[in-house]
């Protein structure tokens, strides 16, 4: 994968028609979004603990560790757009994140077919200089990469199984709609560690971060039924070989 020329990356950054084919995902019969589209100390969850249970013997799920615009506000700086652009000179537009300082994770089929590739922060151009790990999109579907953008506040993972019933959100970039945010709840949990959602995963989305309530991440948005659908994916990030590049 080479580098972007400043012409090629003037291309991507304006261009508003980054639209990248849909591919068929071995496995399950369901579709890749195609183009798709901070670790922060939180204070202790509000409510029951999960697990504990509260004087009735209840499971209670617990509430946001903060607000969900106030999560919203500190965990998108560090989710970011790709821009790819293939041989045939084919623009095409994904999301991905930050998991240690530079250091960035996106889903496989996000970059898989082009031959130059950048990252874009506040509208700035930054390298994708390493593959770092990666597995194909018919498995896992995930890059580990570096970057010349070195952040202070990268994402923190999850280390707790996530349940079907868990409320979660995801931030990604729809049709290049940057950072939007949708809501939702784990559906199941699939074949080649798939969590199964019903938030929103739309073209542009596939490679950003999917996050349990306390803003720690648990999956990398993958693929979808279609347009708009309440049925999609995420790759759970435990699968991920991420902790030799983690630092706690």
């Amino acid at each position: 994968m080479r580098m972007l020329s400043c012409t090629c990356l003037a291309v991507l950054l304006f261009s508003m028609s980054c639209k990248r084919p849909d591919r068929s995902q071995i496995g399950d019969g369901y579709v890749n979004t195609g183009i798709s589209g901070p670790g922060i100390a939180q204070p202790p969850p509000k409510g029951p603990a999960v697990g504990h249970g509260s004087e009735t013997g209840k499971i209670s799920e617990p509430e946001y560790s903060l607000d969900l615009p106030e999560l919203f506000e500190q965990l998108q700086q560090e989710v970011f757009m790709i821009y790819t652009i293939n041989g045939l000179e084919e623009i095409s537009q994904g999301s991905g994140f930050f998991i240690a300082p530079g250091i960035g994770v996106t889903n496989y089929h996000v970059l898989e077919d082009s031959e130059n590739a950048i990252i874009s922060i506040n509208n700035e151009p930054y390298e994708i200089t390493e593959i770092l790990a990666s597995s194909f999109s018919n498995n896992l579907d995930y890059v580990i990469f570096k970057t010349n953008y070195v952040t202070n506040t990268p994402l923190k993972i999850t280390k707790k199984k996530p349940r079907v019933g868990e409320s979660i959100f995801a931030i990604g970039s729809p049709k290049g709609l940057s950072n939007s945010l949708t809501k939702g709840t784990i559906s199941g949990f699939r074949k080649n560690n798939r969590i199964q959602i019903d938030a929103t995963i739309d073209r542009g989305s596939s490679g950003g971060p999917l996050f349990n309530l306390q803003g720690e991440v648990i999956g990398i948005t993958t693929s979808g039924m279609g347009t708009g659908s309440e049925l999609n994916f995420a790759v759970n990030i435990q699968a991920l070989p991420y902790e030799k590049f983690v630092q706690d």
